[in-house]
């Protein structure tokens, strides 16, 4: 009998899966041309427990992975969801499942993506992706711990590609209690949860530059 039933639904999830999988084609197909980037870069911090005025910085980035930060200030960058990287999901190294299909008349796909390499583990993502246009729109991660971070993506044309111009990464983690604080007033009610937004700005970018290895070497 339970085979009769896999017999039955083990098609359809071979298929769904297929079908995630060229959404994630698409998007590499159309940034396999963006070889580095620079940007300037603004953050904006909106959380109660982290004061600090907006930061800005020089954001590098070569294919595939390489990312440097320059900032004539202390910067605190989240690069969890903050910058753009359009070879991060791809599909050789994840579990992907289409967790639900394209409304009729929409263009939005979700899909869970489950890390198949060990220095990701601890983390799934839910992505979600304009098929029309081959943008991940939105992007939820959900880390080990209970560590949560939503976000949304909106994108500006830069010579033949489209990058970020505005990315808003809504937080939800737990909260971290010091050694020194805890029993310090077992009375006093201390937040279960730190929750807040950062919302990051990109202008000036520079593409294709040919941007040296070097650069990205630690000093």
């Amino acid at each position: 009998m339970w085979l009769l039933i896999f017999s039955f639904l083990l098609p359809g999830w071979t298929v769904a899966d297929e079908e995630a999988s060229r959404y994630l084609d698409a998007i590499e197909k159309k940034y396999s041309g963006l070889k580095d980037y620079t940007a300037n870069v603004r953050v904006h911090f909106d959380i109660d427990t982290f004061k600090a005025p907006d930061m800005e910085a020089r954001l590098y980035f070569k294919a595939p992975d390489r990312t440097k930060i320059e900032s004539k200030k202390v910067f605190f960058f989240p690069k969890e969801g903050g910058y753009f990287n359009p070879g991060l999901f791809k599909k050789e190294d994840f579990e992907i499942r289409l967790l639900e299909p394209t409304k009729d008349g929409g263009t939005e796909v979700r899909l869970k993506m489950v890390p198949k390499r060990k220095e990701m583990m601890g983390r799934e993502f839910v992505l979600g992706i304009d098929r029309d246009a081959n943008l991940v729109k939105k992007m939820d991660i959900s880390q080990v711990g209970g560590r949560e971070v939503k976000a949304e993506i909106e994108y500006d044309r830069v010579g033949p590609f489209e990058l970020p111009k505005h990315i808003i990464l809504t937080l939800d983690f737990p909260s971290m209690e010091s050694n020194e604080t805890r029993g310090v007033d077992p009375f006093e009610q201390k937040p279960t949860r730190v929750t807040g937004k950062i919302e990051i700005t990109y202008s000036n970018y520079k593409v294709n530059t040919g941007l040296k290895d070097d650069l990205f070497r630690q000093k």
